[in-house]
Parts: structure tokens; C-alpha cells; sequence
């Protein structure tokens, strides 16, 4: 008996070895659970994170990156901060959402729990092929559609015409445009003011203004200054006696210039109004 166990023993022992070493392995490799979630490609998930350390952002955007991750919302929880992140996977593989997220200074979280996702393009073209399915092919129109579109269309046109055109004000009238006064047309205004005594001194300022305009022409250009018209109107044999009388009478109370003296000095270089009215 104990010649028999001892032959058994030496026969089977390394098979028996053999079978354990393949068979575990083999038996975990059967009844492991995948910890990677398969999502499809091109379509947004989410996902919900509870992190105490600093605040999360993610990193800067690269062109061609796998996976688009964006922070939905941020909020606070006892002990930490609740994200709300949504991630878009856009190629085959396998992620980890921790590689797209960084804290506020750049610097990789620590502590931050592992969610690990694969990018699967048969779920892509198995969520394709549901939504072709539950989509309508085509809209059965039926009842007369096209003639009753029609109708509602002329109510509708005969309810618009009221609302544009009954009650609409009539068309306003454009005043005439009065053209502007030239200065001597202005300066003839000013005359008749001036022979009735109603002559203030802002009418007073104007009518010198004018006159020495008119003084200036063919002594100097017209965007010379003040100073140089007064200097060369002074100077000038035909306007120098009219200057001294036209300021005589502005600016001194003992003046003995007469109203009908300025007048006749104003008069040749004023004109009547005489212009038609542009409709």
C-alpha cells in the first residue's frame, strides 16, 4: 500500500503542479472584473468628483487630444468640493480622467481617485445604430394639410392688411427749408434794428464782426487772425476813418457818433433778403 502511494505521488505531483501554476491565472484571468467603463466614442458623459485637496481646472487644451474634459459645476461639500465633470472620448483606448485635471497652479493633484474609462467604437456604432431606429423615416401628412395651410395663409394676409394700412396717420408735411442768411442779408437785419434802436449788444458784436470781414477782403487771406485785420483795416486809408467811428460809438459813452452815422456806414455793405423758399 504505502508502495502504491509513493508511486502516485511521484507520478502526479508535478502535473498537479503544473495544473495549479496554468489554472489560477487562468481561472482569475476568467472571473476578473473589468475595472475600465466602456463609452462611446462622440458622445459626452459625466462623471462626479469628490476631491479635498485644492481646486481642480483642466489642463490647457491640445489639438488632437483623445479626450475632451470640460468642469460643468462646482460645489461645496463637507470636507471637500463636488465637480461635475464631463469628458468626450474621440479616439480608441484606454484614459484615465486624472491625466486632464490639474490644480488652479498647474501642479498635478495628488490624492485624486483613479477613474479609468475606455474609448469603445462598437458601442459607437451600436448607440448609431438605436437612434437610426427609433427616428421617423417620414411624416405622413394627411387631412387636406396643404389645403388648409393655404387658408389659414389668406386669413393671415387679411388680418395683416388691417394692421398695416387702417389707421395708418397721414403722411406729415415737410416744412420748408429756409436757406441760411448770408452776412449781408444778416447785416441788413441787423440795419433795421439798429435805425429802430432795438440794437443789443450781442447784435452790436455781430454787426462789428461782419463789418470787419468785409473790411478785410482784399488786404488779407481770410484765416488771418484777429489781431492782423484790426492792424491792417487800421492802416488802410478806405477803412481806417470807418473803424475808428464804428468803435467810437461801441465802446465810448462820450462818443458823439450818431445812430444815422453808423447806419450810413453799414449800409453799402448790407443787402435785402430776397431768396426763394426750397420746398
Amino acid at each position: 500500500m504505502s508502495a502504491a502511494l509513493a508511486f502516485f505521488n511521484r507520478r502526479w505531483v508535478p502535473w498537479a503542479s503544473l495544473a495549479i501554476v496554468v489554472g489560477l491565472p487562468l481561472a482569475w484571468w476568467l472571473t476578473r472584473k473589468d475595472d475600465l467603463l466602456n463609452v462611446p466614442l462622440g458622445v459626452e458623459q459625466a462623471a462626479i468628483i469628490t476631491y479635498g485637496g485644492p481646486e481642480l481646472a483642466v489642463k490647457p487644451f491640445k489639438w488632437g487630444v483623445a479626450v475632451n474634459v470640460r468642469i460643468a459645476q462646482v460645489t461645496g461639500a463637507p470636507g471637500g468640493r463636488v465637480y461635475d465633470v464631463r469628458y468626450l472620448v474621440n479616439r480608441e483606448g484606454d484614459y484615465d480622467l486624472r491625466d486632464y485635471l490639474a490644480s488652479e497652479s498647474g501642479v498635478v493633484p495628488a490624492g485624486l481617485p483613479i477613474f479609468k474609462f475606455h474609448g469603445d467604437p462598437k458601442m459607437s456604432k451600436e448607440l448609431e445604430a438605436r437612434i437610426k431606429e427609433t427616428e421617423q423615416v417620414g411624416v405622413q401628412v394627411g387631412g387636406r394639410y396643404y389645403t388648409k395651410l393655404m387658408f389659414l395663409g389668406c386669413v393671415w394676409l387679411a388680418c395683416l392688411y388691417p394692421l398695416i394700412f387702417l389707421g395708418r396717420p397721414k403722411r406729415l408735411e415737410l416744412a420748408p427749408v429756409v436757406p441760411p442768411l448770408t452776412e449781408a442779408e444778416e447785416l441788413h437785419g441787423l440795419l433795421a434794428k439798429l435805425r429802430e434802436g432795438s440794437l443789443d449788444a450781442a447784435g452790436q458784436a455781430r454787426m462789428e464782426m461782419i463789418l470787419l470781414r468785409c473790411w478785410r477782403a482784399g488786404l488779407l487771406r481770410t484765416d488771418a487772425p484777429m489781431a492782423e485785420v484790426l492792424a491792417a483795416v487800421a492802416k488802410d486809408g478806405r477803412t481806417a476813418e470807418d473803424l475808428r467811428r464804428l468803435q467810437a460809438w461801441l465802446y465810448r459813452r462820450d462818443s458823439v457818433v450818431t445812430v444815422e452815422e453808423i447806419a450810413t456806414l453799414v449800409a453799402p455793405h448790407a443787402q435785402a433778403p430776397v431768396r426763394a423758399i426750397v420746398p
